[in-house]
């Protein structure tokens, strides 16, 4: 499987897919908080389609969580070093996106996570290696695609 995507392409649905995570989860708490009205769910259901369609395409089409997930021993040394730098990088950024949103729920006395925000935190750990990749390479440098 080749990628023939442009980085602008990666990059964009790469925002595309966090946007839309991002807005699930913000949609479900003023639901849970303020009001369930109609048009907010129906909001909710089209962001979490937006965010299934961009996961597909961005991760799973192009290969992406593939490298991340590969072992050490089937990468070149190229590849590991593009590995390793995605991870120091994407576990730096999540480390300060977890302390952020502690730092908000104590901040305005929110209720305990939900498994709604646990699941994004959860995903975001699990994606960020790949997106940092996405965001810099071009092509992923898998051997056997």
């Amino acid at each position: 499987m080749k990628n023939h995507n442009s980085r602008k392409q990666n990059r964009i649905f790469i925002m595309l897919n966090y946007l839309s995570l991002i807005s699930v989860i913000i949609v479900f708490y003023v639901v849970k908080y303020f009001q369930f009205t109609i048009p907010l769910i129906v909001l909710e259901i089209g962001l979490i389609a937006m965010f299934i369609i961009t996961f597909l395409r961005t991760y799973i089409k192009t290969g992406k969580l593939k490298i991340i997930h590969t072992s050490s021993k089937n990468l070149d040394e190229r590849e590991r070093d593009v590995v390793l730098k995605a991870l120091k990088i994407a576990y730096s950024i999540f480390t300060i996106a977890c302390l952020l949103i502690i730092y908000v729920f104590a901040i305005f006395k929110l209720h305990p996570f939900d498994v709604l925000l646990a699941g994004g935190l959860l995903y975001l750990a699990h994606t960020l290696p790949a997106a940092i990749i996405g965001w810099n390479e071009r092509i992923i440098p898998m051997d056997d695609e």
